[in-house]
């Protein structure tokens, strides 16, 4: 999808950091953008920052988790903006604590914002384009859907879970004319990981990178982009060589098991 120009482009959880310069960065391609977020005021205010720079964008309120909702969002966007081209599956949430005192309530959200939310808006949006025979669906990933991170289990469950079922659907829906793209970012400097600290040779990822590379995966149709390049993939491949021993002690030389020791949860993020 080279030519982005008037596509319709939805991003969720784009109120804030790395979801609303993804927003942004198609509405440079002049791309009409479709922002959605659980916390209306925010997403408002993002809205009216966008069409201040006389950007095409609506805002929609909504919960991927809501089954329902999503079905009801397709059909909305369509009647009111036009069938959707690119579908970016951004909004995700953590809770960065150790696995035995994470609560039932804490894990199933997880789960359901990051891994059943993405399923049901692929539900509900990639239909209409298979009858179109055109469009693409990013997942917003992870390093930690590659490999396991002490304190973060179950973020790194539900990004496990998001890249089975890409690579699955991606599978059935061959050469159907809709594409698929995972994202795997490595840490990102948003205030979702507040508190957290990067092992000593690696860094903090500007969101503004990793908002690029998701426009650039759409436009060369790329099944898969890790950021940091390098890193990612190292970690993918040790996990993937069937080594979790010696990942664990490469992890434990580099002290990864206290990066989110100091985790905080986002006050300003209402969820």
């Amino acid at each position: 999808m080279r030519d982005l120009a008037g596509k319709v482009v939805l991003v969720t959880g784009a109120a804030r950091g790395m979801g609303r310069l993804e927003a942004e960065g198609f509405a440079r391609e002049g791309c009409r953008v479709v922002i959605t977020d659980v916390d209306g005021a925010e997403l408002e205010k993002t809205a009216e920052e966008m069409r201040s720079r006389g950007w095409e964008v609506r805002s929609y309120v909504h919960d991927i988790s809501d089954r329902e909702a999503c079905f009801a969002l397709a059909e909305r966007v369509e009647r009111e903006v036009g069938p959707v081209d690119v579908l970016i599956n951004n909004a995700g949430i953590t809770d960065c604590r150790a696995v035995l005192d994470l609560p039932e309530s804490s894990l199933r959200r997880m789960m359901d914002v990051n891994y059943f939310g993405s399923v049901w808006m692929m539900q509900a949006f990639v239909p209409p384009m298979l009858e179109r025979k055109r469009g693409h669906v990013v997942n917003i990933c992870s390093i930690a859907g590659k490999v396991g991170n002490a304190l973060m289990g179950g973020y790194c469950a539900s990004k496990h879970a998001l890249i089975g079922i890409t690579d699955s659907i991606r599978q059935e829906l061959y050469r159907s004319g809709v594409d698929f793209t995972i994202i795997d970012p490595g840490y990102v400097k948003t205030g979702m990981f507040e508190g957290g600290k990067v092992p000593f040779i690696t860094r903090w990822q500007d969101p503004q990178k990793v908002a690029d590379a998701v426009i650039r995966a759409v436009k060369k149709n790329q099944a898969e982009v890790a950021v940091p390049r390098f890193a990612v993939r190292a970690t993918a491949l040790a996990r993937g060589l069937m080594l979790p021993k010696m990942v664990d002690f490469v992890f434990h030389l580099l002290g990864q098991e206290k990066t989110m020791a100091g985790w905080k949860k986002d006050p300003a993020r209402p969820f």
